[in-house]
């Protein structure tokens, strides 16, 4: 067995993080139940909502591996976002992500390349929104940094991501009803529908790499508000709350990346789900022999999961399933057609998310 980073037990590494934040985080009480939570960022920015918290979030997957069958890999994300400046129109953030996927076993895939066994995702960036008077909304995103088994090695290591986002409502919306929805608050029934022009550059995306991509949606709501949607190209994204306590989502960005979720309140602190996601991780190997190239993650699960608040405005989501249809390929795109992979076995996965949001004042200058 391959000796690295990963293994280090994920249950030390994780009881660290849970106390340092237990211990040095205020206590406020159980954290009230974020509407934000369960939607998706395209579904928010269609509604004109900006996220009104800073936030930090912790991941930790697990696959134990198996003698014969498929490796251990332990699968580590970070990632934070924080407010620095704030008026009644505008919003200056920062943000940051870091990742680790640690592989246990050797893994040659058939073109002769051996998978390494620290891939690393270290990325930082800033952003802008801008409100105007009519309900309008323009908003900036710059990120840079580096995936791969040797971050910043060169420059051909370095990932670089950019997009522009124009918010149009179809209907008159006034800039109080802007103001409240920049506030985390709901825009007014009759002016929440919009339409969604972006741009967006990335050198490390699962499809149309080192393109500048085109995207264009529309934002509605439906049936008293239960079904909230963002239809477009190259995204789809629905909510939908058929009864009290139910939800279900679904979205998807492009070729092979689905998600789709079932959930249901099961008392005022704990909601259970049922998940479905196809999804692929990237990086950019150093010496690689074509730069266009670059190792890929591909995987299908199945899962079951708990959420619940806890004390000192963090929350908790444990789950748990089974990952499928897993495969390690080099190509300039996340597809799997006439290109040689290393298949892995189906294995079951264990996994827990940490957050912690804390409140922005109104006015940050």
């Amino acid at each position: 067995m391959r000796i690295t980073y990963s293994s280090i037990p994920s249950r030390f590494t994780l009881s660290f993080l849970l106390g340092g934040l237990l211990l040095c985080l205020p206590s406020s009480g159980f954290a009230q139940e974020d509407r934000g939570a369960d939607r998706t960022l395209p579904l928010a920015l269609g509604e004109g909502l900006l996220p009104a918290t800073n936030a930090l979030e912790y991941s930790l997957t697990d696959i134990p591996g198996s003698s014969g069958g498929a490796p251990a890999i332990v699968d580590q994300r970070e990632s934070g976002r924080f407010i620095v400046s704030k008026t009644a129109s505008d919003i200056w953030n920062v943000s940051e992500r870091f990742s680790h996927l640690g592989v246990g076993d050797d893994i040659v895939i058939p073109s002769g390349m051996m998978v390494p066994g620290d891939l690393w995702s270290v990325e930082g960036g800033g952003g802008y929104n801008h409100y105007f008077s009519n309900g309008q909304s323009l908003g900036l995103n710059l990120d840079a940094g580096s995936d791969s088994d040797h971050p910043f090695y060169s420059i051909h290591e370095t990932v670089f991501r950019g997009s522009i986002t124009y918010r149009l409502p179809s209907a008159t919306e006034s800039s109080a009803d802007a103001r409240q929805g920049f506030s985390g608050g709901r825009i007014p029934s009759g002016a929440h529908n919009a339409w969604l022009f972006s741009v967006s550059y990335s050198n490390n995306r699962h499809f149309a790499n080192n393109f500048p991509l085109p995207g264009v949606g529309y934002y509605f709501l439906a049936f008293n508000n239960r079904l909230e949607g963002l239809v477009g190209f190259p995204y789809i994204a629905l909510h939908y709350r058929p009864a009290p306590g139910w939800n279900a989502q679904f979205s998807i960005f492009g070729p092979r990346n689905v998600n789709l979720e079932i959930g249901r309140k099961l008392n005022k602190f704990l909601r259970a789900y049922t998940a479905f996601q196809w999804q692929s991780q990237e990086w950019l190997i150093a010496d690689r022999q074509n730069y266009d190239d670059r190792l890929f993650f591909d995987k299908k699960r199945v899962a079951l999961g708990l959420r619940s608040p806890l004390p000192h405005r963090m929350a908790i989501d444990l789950s748990g399933g089974r990952q499928f249809d897993q495969r390690f390929f080099v190509n300039n795109t996340s597809s799997v057609q006439d290109v040689s992979f290393a298949g892995l076995t189906p294995a079951w996965f264990m996994e827990i998310k940490l957050s912690y949001r804390f409140v922005v004042p109104q006015e940050i200058k």
